[in-house]
């Protein structure tokens, strides 16, 4: 692959920043990293990380002088102080080891231990200034991530998830030495930082292949590294609605979901696009509802193993285990920080994620079990949908044949229609309040009056009350507990 040095021309140009510092009196500075890798990729390069030989205080003070903003610090061991302007960051720091060439060695990978020196940023033949100690701009061209050294890796754990994101990201296979180094040096991933550990699972997780490092990560025994629970699943047989074991079923559940966003498959044309909108929402950043519903796929059979059994008739079954698979991945989810609606979200997903199958075993999908879905899943009742029809299409047994994923796919496009376009089943305005109902029933306030208001929308959804005058004789003939008279 040739790389695109007139991207990395154009791109340092339009760059807010960039030109001004290379005709400003500044130490001697180096843009690094990500931005030359992925403008010589010819992909957007946004975010620009630039460090400083010298008195790296003067240097800050000129850029943000320059950037008429206000630096502020990340908190790392590298003293990186971030800029904000606009849609692009700016990161700058210290020469760490006070030799740009000794810095360079110490970075990740090689494709990230590139550098330009800013006084050269204005000049036509970039190319020509290009710093390239280690062999990345080779490694560029044949897509490759190659680790510069194990001592890096071992220095900062979390390099080892970032070399699976970056594998994604950008579509590079890891190098055969650098991946027996992740496998070797899996164990102390997480020794890093969790918030750190956090961003990279979730800018993983946001790319629309990320099964592929998800399935490397299992391979090389990273996954368990990181998440524990996850050996428990391996070898694992299941029941007769599965063609796979545990564990292959829940990275195939993954690879599913992401099938799913990219061909529509099974999905009505009207729901696509409000899909594509929904999933690509950010819920805490970095993390998009597309990563967390990948996450809770991989969490939502933890239970299994501790729950199954094998009846006198030969029947497996795993009974209860959605309960504890929620109850299992809520320490997981604590430790990597993630945000109480990140949590509440992953929670109802892995929970409630056999809602839909018990749906599909009704001999008929009516307004109030849709009502109810929506009901109990809240904001996570698009996500829960397609959680629920991905584990469907990674289950394969001769169990699940016939009409199986039919049924399926037929439950979560009912689900997901009215979710968008049918507001009076699924969010249904009462015509009576709690006050109004505590004036026909002579009940005071409390839990009553609330389980009574529900059961009067419902009626509402079912179309057996439509009139104000209908609602006050469904509260006045609906059975009451004796508490009514006491």
């Amino acid at each position: 692959m040739a790389l695109d040095f007139a991207s990395l021309r154009r791109q340092v140009r339009e760059h807010p920043l960039l030109t001004d510092l290379a005709r400003a009196e500044l130490p001697a500075g180096y843009v690094v990293g990500g931005f030359i890798r992925d403008a010589l990729l010819g992909l957007p390069a946004r975010d620009a990380d630039i460090v400083f030989e010298g008195d790296f205080e003067a240097a800050l003070a000129k850029v943000a002088e320059l950037a008429d903003a206000r630096p502020f610090t990340l908190g790392d061991r590298y003293q990186t102080h971030r800029i904000i302007l606009g849609e692009n960051t700016l990161d700058i720091s210290p020469l760490v080891y006070g030799d740009r060439r000794v810095d360079l060695f110490r970075r990740d990978f090689t494709v990230n231990a590139l550098a330009l020196p800013i006084a050269k940023l204005t000049e036509e033949r970039l190319a020509e200034h290009l710093l390239d100690e280690s062999g990345g701009l080779a490694d560029l061209e044949s897509r490759r991530i190659v680790a510069i050294c194990e001592q890096n890796l071992r220095d900062d754990p979390v390099r080892i998830l970032r070399a699976f994101r970056f594998s994604v990201q950008l579509g590079f296979s890891i190098e055969d030495t650098t991946l027996r180094l992740l496998e070797i040096h899996g164990y102390e991933l997480p020794l890093a930082a969790p918030e750190r550990i956090r961003e990279e699972l979730m800018l993983m997780l946001n790319c629309p292949r990320a099964y592929e490092g998800i399935s490397e990560m299992e391979k090389t025994r990273v996954l368990s590294a990181l998440f524990p629970s996850i050996e428990l699943m391996r070898d694992v047989e299941q029941n007769e609605y599965h063609h796979l074991p545990l564990l292959e079923h829940t990275l195939e559940c993954v690879r599913e979901f992401e099938y799913l966003l990219t061909s529509w498959e099974g999905i009505r044309a009207e729901l696509r696009q409000l899909l594509a909108e929904h999933f690509a929402e950010v819920v805490s950043p970095p993390g998009s509802r597309a990563a967390l519903t990948k996450l809770a796929l991989l969490f939502h059979d933890l239970g299994k193993p501790a729950t199954r059994e094998t009846q006198r008739d030969g029947k497996v079954t795993f009974y209860g285990h959605q309960e504890l698979s929620a109850r299992m991945a809520a320490p997981i989810l604590e430790r990597l920080r993630l945000s109480h609606r990140e949590q509440e979200l992953m929670r109802l997903l892995i929970e409630e994620h056999l809602r839909i199958g018990f749906y599909c075993n009704e001999s008929e999908l009516t307004p109030r079990l849709i009502y109810r879905f929506e009901r109990k899943l809240g904001d996570a009742v698009v996500m829960s949908a397609m959680h629920a029809l991905a584990d469907a299409r990674a289950t394969r047994g001769p169990a699940a044949g016939g009409d199986f994923l039919k049924r399926h796919e037929d439950v979560v496009n009912e689900i997901l229609w009215h979710h968008y376009f049918a507001e009076e089943t699924v969010r249904p305005v009462a015509l009576l309040d709690g006050d109004e109902i505590m004036r026909l029933t002579g009940l005071a306030e409390g839990p009553l009056i609330g389980e009574l208001k529900e059961k009067l929308l419902e009626a509402q959804v079912e179309g057996i009350v439509r009139t104000r005058e209908e609602a006050e004789r469904f509260i006045a003939e609906h059975p009451l507990p004796d508490v009514r008279a006491g």
